[in-house]
């Protein structure tokens, strides 16, 4: 017998996939037939990518906080100061040079990686019993959206 999944909250659902917006526009952005605004776009994707790349990072660093308060993991915190790390990298990357196509890979793994290491460890995080399921939809939709970019590089409009 298979447990029921958790109900989602409706405002971490709905803030979730706004949060998705932005990263969805600017995808869709980066198929504009004028090169420089594609190039705007596959940048700004980027960008937007690491900034929820840190987000992620910063609500990980949270959880082990409330874990631990009096003695956190150094190497969780550690840990969770990765993906932005990886993220910001990578977009610095992305503007200096635009190699858009491995940078959604990347970025995609980079989610799914996040995601992975949320849904292993939420419940000895402290996370609620939903979270692991917001994270799984959410990632899925921001893999969605990373192939929108391979997209574009196809259809050369950067």
């Amino acid at each position: 017998m298979r447990a029921t999944p958790p109900i989602l909250p409706r405002a971490a659902l709905r803030l979730g996939f706004l949060g998705l917006a932005p990263l969805g526009v600017s995808a869709l952005v980066s198929l504009s037939e004028h090169p420089s605004t594609a190039r705007l776009g596959a940048i700004a994707f980027s960008l937007y990518a690491a900034v929820l790349l840190s987000f992620l990072g910063g609500v990980r660093c949270g959880f082990e906080i409330m874990r631990a308060p009096e003695a956190p993991s150094g190497m969780r915190l550690m840990f969770s100061a990765l993906p932005a790390l990886a993220g910001w990298t990578l977009a610095a990357t992305v503007v200096y040079f635009t190699p858009v196509l491995g940078a959604a890979a990347i970025f995609a793994g980079i989610f799914a990686v996040q995601a992975m290491w949320d849904y292993r460890s939420a419940r000895d995080a402290g996370a609620p019993a939903w979270y692991p399921l917001l994270r799984q939809v959410l990632t899925g939709g921001s893999m969605i959206i990373c192939m929108i970019i391979p997209l574009a590089t196809a259809m050369h409009r950067f």
